[in-house]
């Protein structure tokens, strides 16, 4: 479903584009219109857009809370995560992608890395943490392992009025990746102005092996994982030698960490 709203929203944003990090695997679009937000942390603003990548906890479980609320969303996701929303409450649903407030979205399935898969390390922590607290936050808005799956997996493109292009990969590059869908990607969705990607845990040199087949204009290694990892008791890592690696191959490249903001003017 294909929609074009004439409801504008921060019309007098003075920036061209602002990318914000806030925590765990929230990426926030700014600019002048309505704001997309990619994963929220937190509850968020109905005047939003928001996509969802997956339905894993660390990712869905503000919507789902914010749905439960009775707050009324604009989501775009993958008809699998749709399907699944749709049993928490009533929103403007769009699977697969939509035109929105004069931004092109368009969700590509993608594999989701091993932790994030129904029995993997992140699922089998937030399933253990929510029964020892057994009714806090991850509890009441949380899939179980069992409830959600990489099918419903996604990385976005953006495609601004200007023709400007902002590929948000996430985590899709990981050692698991096969050769040819990294291809498929890197054909559909190279040569971007801005790619951001994250690094699944332990996966640097796999991400630093196909990162450049897309061909940005600018890499932004954001801090994905560490922020769900940190919160369930596991180990984290830096994301700085993955750039490190990026910038001596020839690619720009800059740390994206939790709590920090591009802005492009």
């Amino acid at each position: 479903m294909t929609t074009t709203t004439t409801a504008l929203y921060h019309h007098d944003y003075p920036y061209r584009l602002k990318l914000q990090h806030p925590g765990l695997s929230e990426l926030r679009v700014e600019r002048k219109g309505r704001w997309i937000v990619i994963d929220p942390a937190e509850a968020p603003d109905p005047a939003s857009i928001v996509v969802l990548t997956s339905a894993a906890p660390h990712r869905a479980r503000a919507v789902v809370q914010a749905l439960r609320d009775g707050a009324r969303l604009t989501v775009v996701a993958s008809e699998t995560v749709l399907a699944w929303l749709r049993t928490v409450g009533s929103f403007e649903g769009h699977a697969g992608g939509a035109t929105l407030d004069g931004v092109e979205i368009v969700l590509h399935p993608a594999v989701a890395p091993t932790e994030d898969r129904p029995h993997g390390a992140l699922a089998r922590a937030a399933a253990g943490l929510a029964r020892v607290r057994g009714g806090g936050p991850l509890r009441s808005a949380a899939l179980s392992p069992d409830d959600f799956s990489d099918a419903g997996a996604s990385i976005v493109q953006l495609t601004f009025p200007d023709g400007s292009r902002l590929v948000h990969l996430d985590t899709a590059l990981h050692a698991g990746t096969p050769t040819e869908w990294v291809a498929d990607a890197a054909g559909r969705f190279g040569g971007s102005e801005w790619l951001v990607v994250g690094q699944p845990w332990s996966q640097g040199e796999a991400v630093a092996r196909q990162v450049g087949a897309f061909g940005a204009k600018r890499v932004l290694v954001a801090e994905l994982v560490n922020g769900a990892r940190r919160e369930l008791g596991l180990p984290t890592e830096l994301v700085t030698p993955l750039r490190d690696r990026l910038v001596a191959s020839g690619v720009e490249a800059h740390v994206f960490a939790t709590q920090t903001s591009f802005r492009f003017e």
